[in-house]
Order: C-alpha cells, then sequence, then structure tokens
C-alpha cells in the first residue's frame, strides 16, 4: 500500500473506496491485484471509534482464518445477562459471542492492505462531491486535503463512510434514524465474568450496555440526540445505584443508524456502492454492524472482481442473505422498544 499525500496520487483509478474502517479494509483487501484502488479517509490513522467490539458468531466464521488473538481480548466466550429495568426483570444467556478490541481490530484489517501493490491510501482527506461524466461510465469526485482539492476519476465509487455517508446522501435522500452512541472506558476494582445489557426506558428505547475490557470495564448506551447529555448522566447514577460503578474514565461518542424498515437499506446505484452502515447494513436491534460491515465489504469485491456486465446488481444479490437477515431483526427491534412486549422476552 502506498500511503500518499493528495498531489503525488494518479488521476484515475478503478475503484475508489471513501471510509477507511471495517467495510473499507474489507473491500481494499479483497479487491484483484490488477485493479487501481484508491481508499480514502478523513482522520489520521490509526483511529480509534466508539464500538464495543462484540463480534456475533457470523464475524467469527469471516475472520477464522485471520489471527484471532490480534485483537480478541480473550479467546473465552462472552456471556450476556440482559436486565430489564422496567420490567425488573434478568436473563443471563450464553450467547457465544467474543470480546474484541476493535481498535486492535481496525488496525489489523488496516495493516493487511500493507501487501497490497495496487493501492494507494490517503488519510485526513474528505470526498466533498462526485458526478457521472457525460457518457455515465465514470465518476469523477472532488477529493480535498488540508485545504488542497482535486478531481479523481473512478470507475467504481464506493462508500463505506459510515452513518453520516457523504457518498450515500448524494443518490439517496431519505433520512435514516440514528441515535448517539456514548461509551466510557473505566478502570475499577470492581469485575464481571460476563457483560450486561441494560433496557430501561428513562434512560432510552434502545439499550445500555457494561462490557469487561480488563483491566477496564466500558459503559455505554445509545441515546437520543435530543437530550443525550441529560440522559448520559443520569444513566451513570443509576449505574452507581446498582452496580456501585463511580468511577470516570475516558468518554467517546459517535452516530449510530438505527434503521427503520427494509426501505432504510440502500446497496447503492449503478457504478456506486454502499457497504456496511453507510448502506444501512446495522442491526436495528442490537446495533451490532462488524458482521455486515465484512460481509458486504467482501461481496461488493467479489461483484467487482467478477467484471460481469452489471456490477451493482452482481452486489445486490451477494448481499441478500444479509438483508434478510436484517427483515428478522425489524420486528425484534419494536419489541426491545416496547416495554410491555420486552417483558416476555426477558421473563
Amino acid at each position: 500500500m502506498k500511503r500518499s499525500n493528495l498531489d503525488s496520487i494518479p488521476l484515475g483509478f478503478d475503484v475508489v473506496v471513501v471510509g477507511a474502517g471495517t467495510a473499507g479494509c474489507t473491500v481494499a483487501n479483497n479487491l484483484k491485484e490488477n485493479m487501481s484502488v484508491l481508499l480514502v479517509d478523513q482522520k489520521e490513522f490509526p483511529r480509534k471509534k466508539a464500538c464495543s467490539g462484540i463480534l456475533v458468531s457470523e464475524s467469527i466464521d469471516f475472520l477464522r482464518d485471520d489471527q484471532l488473538n490480534n485483537f480478541l481480548i480473550t479467546t473465552n466466550k462472552l456471556d450476556i445477562e440482559y436486565i430489564d429495568l422496567d420490567n425488573n426483570t434478568k436473563k443471563l444467556v450464553k450467547k457465544g459471542f467474543f470480546n474484541s478490541n476493535r481498535f486492535l481490530l481496525d488496525r489489523y484489517l488496516f495493516n493487511k492492505l500493507e501487501l497490497k501493490e495496487n493501492t494507494y491510501f490517503l488519510e485526513n482527506a474528505r470526498l466533498i462531491e462526485y458526478n457521472y461524466t457525460q457518457d455515465k461510465k465514470h465518476i469523477v469526485l472532488l477529493i480535498e486535503s488540508k485545504g488542497v482539492i482535486k478531481p479523481i476519476i473512478t470507475k467504481y465509487l464506493i462508500g463505506c463512510d459510515g452513518a453520516l455517508s457523504i457518498v450515500r446522501k448524494k443518490i439517496f435522500k431519505k433520512e435514516i434514524p440514528f441515535y448517539i452512541g456514548v461509551q466510557e472506558i473505566i478502570k475499577t476494582s470492581k469485575q464481571f465474568d460476563h457483560a450486561f445489557f441494560i433496557f430501561d426506558s428513562e434512560i432510552t428505547d434502545f439499550y445500555s450496555w457494561i462490557i469487561p475490557k480488563p483491566p477496564y470495564i466500558e459503559i455505554g448506551t445509545l441515546l437520543d440526540p435530543f437530550d443525550s447529555k441529560d440522559k448520559y448522566k443520569k444513566f451513570k447514577e443509576k449505574l452507581s445505584t446498582k452496580f456501585g460503578l463511580n468511577e470516570n474514565g475516558k468518554i467517546d461518542s459517535a452516530i449510530v443508524l438505527r434503521p427503520d424498515s427494509i426501505n432504510d437499506i440502500f446497496l447503492g446505484d449503478k457504478n456506486v456502492m454502499l457497504c456496511g452502515e453507510a448502506a444501512g447494513l446495522i442491526s436495528p436491534s442490537s446495533a451490532e454492524g462488524i458482521s455486515y460491515a465484512l460481509r458486504s465489504g467482501e461481496s461488493c469485491a467479489k461483484a467487482i472482481n467478477s467484471k460481469k456486465e452489471n456490477i451493482y446488481e452482481e452486489y445486490a444479490n451477494n448481499c441478500k442473505e444479509l438483508v434478510e437477515r436484517l427483515k428478522k431483526k425489524f420486528e425484534k427491534s419494536k419489541i426491545i422498544s416496547d416495554k410491555t412486549k420486552r417483558k416476555k422476552m426477558f421473563s
């Protein structure tokens, strides 16, 4: 991989990938070597993302051939205790999840790109606009970095730029519901051997969590943007009362999509494709997005590698299983948000 600045990169590429997170790195890692690739991210690397780092079975299956010890906190499976404070119920479930360090996972996927001689990487750079050429066969991008703007031409544009995707907003005008994900890493003498998912309508109609990250504990919640500061304060007060967690730590936050229906999922159009959260591929019941980022990123790369006449149609076909998985999550999401319906789930 060639780390470059905007002035020194070529004017044309086969594929431009916007966003160098889990989805973007997976796309770039799986594209064939005979394609010229530009990977763009607006942040400086290595970068961190507010994320619980829980890996579901679909993620582990995808990463099984890789060096799991590079990013797993422990090889022991993580059980979840569901606590419903509205209905005063709790239930311990052996979900078989794995507990990862999200920063190390992203760094691992990014570092694999070092072997890709066909890939240029721009950090501290952002896409500000794009349009098709007159013959509709190529796309002209305007990329900005450090005050310099440069046009880039590509055959395929892949949006892996997360919840607030610039790529998506250009061609998909529907607004997808979102939350503020707030997490805090604290050092405490309290020790937990499993994670907690907490449901409390006084805080959120989504959920909150406590996840052991030895020697730390990660606490977090998904909040309505309207009054997130006050709700987080109340959340901390409840954790102090119920769990004795009084410490403060480093707080991070991120925008997290919560698609409301299948109509919020948008995989792209023609030569523009979207992967991961940029496409709305994130669970509306748990906000789990890593498995969707990995799978959609691989599916997108496979579609481009196929060189079929309609690459988007091939990508959409590759993603059918992911979309079907999400269909089952929408009903569950509505149950979770309703404390009356939720009572049966965890009793």
